[in-house]
């Protein structure tokens, strides 16, 4: 089974059921834990279930009754930052609150760059993906949005914050400079004269005021529930 798949999951927490903790044994949570620790100091490519066990002072094959391979280990490492999220409660009713946990979800998502990318290795099928997902359709749906509407509305939106992050974590990410750098080449391109024309304001919005903007067209093309 592919880990991440929803059948490696399905096994997964199966076996989780089935599980007993050890005394002094290790946890799960310290290992992704410390994961994030290495993978936010150095990037993905020092990860390995080796260089995890020696930052926590123990033997790598220590770690593989809770994760198996560098795969598992990245699968419940995404899974573990996406229980970092406390989306807060407005008291302003559900498009309040479903703006507020998308702008803490992106703040989560920005602060692990290295991490992003695997958010599209697979689904988020994990005990905190399910939760953040229990906790938006149920604001949504106690909100007065029908069930099939409120899943339409908030994977919109879960995608849209990953899609942002993507974008300001990745290659695409431009800082002052190469914003200034994209202006002075779109202002010297006679044959495309609207981004010539453009340079400037192409070039002006960072990823916050993309992000938004983005999210508020979102939410004003959702309406109100009927």
């Amino acid at each position: 089974m592919k880990a991440g798949s929803a059948a490696w999951w399905r096994a997964r927490y199966a076996a989780r059921e089935r599980q007993r903790p050890r005394a002094g044994g290790i946890e799960l949570g310290r290992i992704t834990a410390t994961a994030l620790l290495i993978a936010d100091a150095e990037g993905l490519s020092a990860l390995t279930m080796r260089r995890v066990a020696d930052a926590m002072g123990v033997r790598h094959t220590s770690l593989y009754r809770h994760v198996a391979s560098r795969d598992e280990l990245l699968v419940e490492l995404v899974d573990h930052v996406l229980g970092e999220g406390d989306p807060p409660e407005t008291g302003r009713g559900w498009r309040a609150d479903l703006e507020a946990g998308a702008w803490e979800f992106r703040r989560v998502l920005l602060a692990h760059p290295a991490v992003v990318p695997l958010l599209t290795m697979g689904q988020l099928l994990g005990p905190n993906a399910l939760r953040a997902r229990e906790t938006g359709l149920g604001l949504l749906i106690r909100g007065g949005w029908e069930p099939s509407r409120a899943v339409q509305i908030y994977l919109t939106v879960a995608h849209h914050v990953i899609g942002t992050a993507l974008l300001g974590t990745g290659g695409a990410a431009r800082s002052v400079e190469e914003r200034a750098a994209m202006t002075e080449l779109f202002a010297g391109m006679p044959q495309f004269p609207l981004v010539r024309e453009l340079a400037e304001p192409l070039n002006l919005p960072d990823g916050e005021q993309e992000f938004r903007f983005g999210l508020a067209a979102l939410l004003d093309g959702m309406g109100d529930p009927r």
